[in-house]
């Protein structure tokens, strides 16, 4: 009988830099911000999250009110209407993934199969883009859990997915499969992938639970072809001493690479990677210390420090920051 994994989906949080007004602004508030959760209305799990950069706040997820798995919310937390008006009951599975494209086009990516299977887009004003869904259609046939947009505009996606390759995808910027990227990829990752990033020079880094090309961490150039030095020294650095999945990785603009996820060793639940696929030994022992449970989440925030979420509840109680 085939395995069964069952996986925590982490929420994905963008962020949009905003201007602060002098240096003796105070610091954000910390507290719970009982008006604003008063005005959500979401009636099940939230998996994704992306801020816009007109402030307001996109939200997926495995929810059906106030519209199906794709929500946006004002800052102020009071509903979008006319944007939950439109998405209505258009995606009938849950969305993990969302990304905000310069244009304003939302892309999502997820386990449903309207209005196209795991991989969708719609326009700032909530309407599925009819063109860019129909050339998607049917080409993966299993849930996505990351998409990143390449220099180029198109998208890499990973997931579980068989086709139209296996775990690593890509996709044209009118949605059509890249046949000859994903010709390229198909077969070298032997298991799922829960992360997929782009790195400053256009390579991609993937994340999860695979054995091959390298340890649950691999590196791929633009158009598909492996890094094999990368993964090599990774594979090196970690042998099979890595535990557990990545489920969350963030690049650096040094190219380093913070990996989160359900590891134990060779640290605790992050690390913090190289750009030439070693391990920044000092940077992971330091981060890694005292963390006492599963990393699921890590961003750069505006002033280049690392933000880190989870399951853990020390040394901070399920979100810290590192400077």
């Amino acid at each position: 009988m085939p395995r069964t994994h069952w996986r925590l989906v982490a929420v994905t949080l963008t962020l949009v830099p905003v201007a602060c007004s002098g240096s003796g602004e105070s610091a954000p508030s910390l507290d719970f911000d009982a008006e604003f959760s008063t005005n959500s209305a979401l009636d099940d799990t939230v998996g994704a999250i992306a801020i816009q950069a007109d402030g307001k706040i996109l939200v997926g997820g495995y929810f059906t009110a106030p519209s199906s798995r794709l929500a946006r919310f004002n800052s102020d937390g009071t509903l979008d209407t006319a944007f939950n008006t439109a998405v209505g009951d258009a995606i009938d599975g849950g969305v993990v993934s969302i990304d905000v494209l310069s244009n304003g086009d939302i892309v999502i990516g997820g386990q449903f199969t309207t209005p196209s299977r795991s991989l969708a887009r719609f326009d700032s004003d909530g309407e599925p883009i009819e063109s860019f869904n129909s050339a998607v259609g049917d080409a993966v046939n299993l849930p996505i859990s990351s998409v990143a947009v390449d220099a180029s505009g198109g998208f890499i996606v990973g997931g579980s997915f068989s086709t139209p390759s296996t775990s690593l995808a890509r996709f044209d910027p009118d949605g059509a499969p890249d046949a000859v990227f994903n010709a390229k990829v198909d077969g070298s990752v032997s298991g799922f992938v829960s992360t997929v990033e782009i790195d400053p020079a256009s390579r991609i880094v993937i994340g999860g639970q695979f054995t091959a090309p390298s340890n649950s961490v691999a590196r791929y150039a633009a158009d598909g072809t492996l890094d094999d030095n990368f993964n090599q020294n990774f594979t090196t650095a970690v042998g099979e001493t890595l535990d557990g999945y990545v489920e969350k990785l963030v690049i650096e603009k040094s190219g380093r690479i913070a990996v989160g996820g359900w590891f134990t060793a060779p640290y605790g639940r992050i690390m913090a990677v190289n750009d030439n696929g070693t391990i920044d030994a000092e940077a992971s022992a330091t981060w890694s210390r005292q963390l006492d449970a599963a990393v699921l989440s890590v961003m750069i925030d505006r002033d280049g420090r690392l933000m880190v979420g989870g399951a853990f509840t020390t040394p901070g109680r399920h979100l810290m920051r590192l400077s």
